[in-house]
């Protein structure tokens, strides 16, 4: 008989596939040892090869593209715009919607980068299961309709929705900031719909307001709220962060978020809340939200 999907299915990203070995070594343990089903490979960053040499280890782990103009040395020659006089591209998520803003025509520049990021994970074996961007770069429309131009040059069927409208009560209040980043994800996300419904499968994406702070009562919360669909988890799991100092302000919180990924009782909760866990690569491109 053929599989009888359940009516709730969760896909757990760990982003930031390839930025460093310990971040690659952490997202791997999460899939093997814990409840990750899916990664994104930053494919400009320094370990980005070394992460695709690894994925032999993992053949049941879903992998998309991690779309970057905000971190590490640009890979086309037109990205060089994006990047400082050290060579290396480091902008906010805000940064970023500035820059277009003021710079319109940076947007080629971006779609160029993200264009040479895409080809440099064909060129490497993959078949990426979606896409989507360091910071949230994607969520501001311009670059999202150059994503999803993109996602339809190279025939990649989903892309990372920007919609965290956590059900149930009783969820920790997360910082301001990243708070404020939510709301501004949700409001921009309310167009992504209307641009491209065929590439947005899941009904949301959960992990915004807490990034860097999901633990097990967090994932075990998730797994009890979980709406009907296909909802998106983002984590950022680690081991002990071998990144520069100010590389990354995840450092602190990678290996706790590692522990809490690979806790049992974290799966417990998703298997008790009949949750399939899945990624992007077993969804049909039929699929509506």
């Amino acid at each position: 008989m053929p599989h009888q999907p359940k009516t709730k299915r969760a896909i757990i990203n760990a982003d930031d596939f390839g930025f460093s070995s310990a971040v690659t070594e952490g997202i791997l343990r999460a899939h093997r040892e814990g409840i990750v089903t899916s990664t994104t490979i930053a494919a400009n960053m320094p370990a980005a090869a070394e992460a695709v040499g690894r994925l032999a280890e993992a053949p049941d782990l879903g992998v998309g593209v991690h779309l970057n103009v905000s971190q590490g040395p640009p890979l086309s020659e037109a990205g060089r715009v994006l990047a400082g006089q050290d060579g290396v591209m480091g902008t906010s998520a805000m940064g970023v919607i500035r820059m277009c803003t003021l710079k319109p025509w940076r947007l080629g520049a971006i779609e160029a980068e993200f264009d040479a990021q895409i080809r440099w994970v064909l060129d490497h074996g993959i078949r990426p299961t979606h896409i989507d961007s360091h910071r949230h770069a994607h969520g501001h429309p311009p670059i999202f309709r150059r994503v999803i131009r993109l996602a339809r040059r190279y025939d990649i069927p989903f892309v990372r929705r920007h919609r965290e409208v956590l059900a149930g009560q009783n969820w920790p209040v997360g910082p301001t900031k990243q708070r404020r980043t939510r709301r501004i994800l949700n409001m921009l996300g309310r167009l992504q719909p209307l641009m491209a419904r065929k590439q947005l499968v899941a009904r949301g994406t959960w992990g915004v307001e807490h990034t860097g702070l999901i633990d097990v009562a967090w994932l075990i919360q998730a797994a009890r709220c979980l709406p009907t669909g296909v909802t998106e988890i983002m984590t950022h799991p680690g081991c002990p962060d071998d990144l520069p100092d100010g590389a990354s302000r995840l450092g602190q919180s990678r290996p706790k978020e590692l522990a809490a990924l690979c806790d049992p009782a974290a799966r417990q909760a998703f298997d008790a809340n009949d949750i399939e866990l899945i990624h992007y690569g077993h969804l049909q491109r039929t699929q509506r939200l």
